[in-house]
């Protein structure tokens, strides 16, 4: 967590700040008033938006098994990244060709990327694990109903690049066989699950919105440093927040406001590390901080929480929430419960397994 400055293209950028006084006018500031501000939320995994999305939906990294040298990264005698474009690749160099740097989708990409494609992933995610429950979830995602118009205009290329600013990278659950679009099953299953944002809207306000719901803004909302704005972000984040506090679940909804990574700026809070956390850091993190906010009626109001989490504590929450089968993440499963976030007083009686901060007497399930 040193030397952003000096390894940086954009010099002393990586070290600059907003005031306070800048920032109290705010959505985001209002965002964080109005529930409890995670203070110690780290990114999942080292890394970028790829992988970290990876990590959001099954506590893992995505694997490419026998890739072709020139995907591989490429080591010096210390095991440094060489220099050059084979330095850092999609894949990494050693042992097991995890895939770590963005790449699309065999099943769902632009089109552009030639034979450079993940191969389908396999490896449990929390959507296995909530519909084995028969629980219902959906991941919505702005842009998706044009991504998956394989009968688009031009025109409406343009617009899913220009205007939506779509991320094909940021959509986890379209790398997963699960949703081959190339099966009837595949189809029947992406059809149930992944969904855009104007169905999104239309579950809110009719109340068919599913008890687990993941929603990734279109790229220009996603206030990615460079191509998206702070404000526009934050205020579509409160135009949500607003439509569910208008909703028939106005009274019983939980909304997690998280990034999936940090955006390279420099950090005064490094990130936990082993030995110091055990179970709760490995060889892939977790990363920077970002921020996170949950807000729920439900939940305290204005409130600073510096229990240590990371993206993948989203997951032992939702385990908790609805009794699933715990993923096969050690990482997943160590993370301290969120539902202590909770105000006094609420019957969290739904939930189970809550882990004290720093009971690490045993190890969590699939933890060495």
């Amino acid at each position: 967590m040193d030397q952003y400055v000096a390894w940086s293209d954009a010099g002393a950028l990586v070290v600059g700040h907003y005031s306070k006084e800048a920032l109290e006018t705010t959505p985001l500031w209002r965002l964080a008033q109005r529930g409890v501000l995670m203070d110690h939320f780290f990114q999942a995994a080292f890394g970028g938006s790829f992988l970290n999305h990876f990590w959001l939906i099954c506590g893992c990294s995505p694997v490419w098994r026998d890739a072709h040298d020139d995907l591989r990264s490429h080591l010096d005698n210390s095991d440094a990244p060489i220099e050059g474009p084979k330095g850092d690749n999609i894949v990494t160099a050693k042992p097991d060709d995890w895939a770590v740097n963005t790449v699309q989708s065999v099943f769902f990409n632009n089109g552009k990327q030639g034979e450079v494609l993940l191969p389908a992933q396999s490896a449990p995610t929390i959507g296995d694990a909530l519909t084995a429950k028969d629980v219902d979830w959906r991941w919505y995602a702005g842009g998706w109903d044009l991504a998956v118009n394989q009968k688009r205009s031009t025109e409406q290329d343009d617009m899913l690049v220009n205007v939506f600013r779509f991320q094909w990278h940021h959509q986890p659950f379209t790398y997963f066989e699960r949703f081959n679009p190339d099966t009837e099953k595949g189809r029947a299953e992406r059809d149930r699950h992944l969904k855009g944002e104007a169905a999104l809207e239309e579950d809110i306000i009719n109340g068919t919105l599913p008890p687990v719901a993941f929603y990734k803004p279109a790229g220009i909302l996603n206030e990615h440093p460079g191509y998206a704005g702070i404000i526009s972000g934050a205020q579509h984040i409160e135009h949500i927040l607003g439509l569910l506090e208008e909703s028939p679940a106005k009274n019983s909804f939980a909304m997690i406001i998280v990034y999936d990574e940090y955006g390279g700026f420099w950090d005064h809070v490094s990130p936990p590390k082993a030995p110091e956390v055990r179970w709760r850091a490995d060889a892939f993190g977790p990363g920077s901080r970002v921020p996170a906010i949950l807000i729920s009626p439900l939940a305290s109001k204005g409130v600073v929480d510096s229990t240590p989490y990371d993206t993948t504590a989203i997951l032992k929450l939702i385990q908790e929430r609805f009794h699933l089968d715990p993923l096969p993440s050690c990482r997943v499963n160590a993370q301290s419960s969120m539902a202590r976030l909770f105000a006094s007083g609420v019957s969290l009686t739904h939930f189970h397994e809550l882990v004290a901060i720093g009971d690490e007497s045993e190890p969590p399930k699939f933890c060495k």
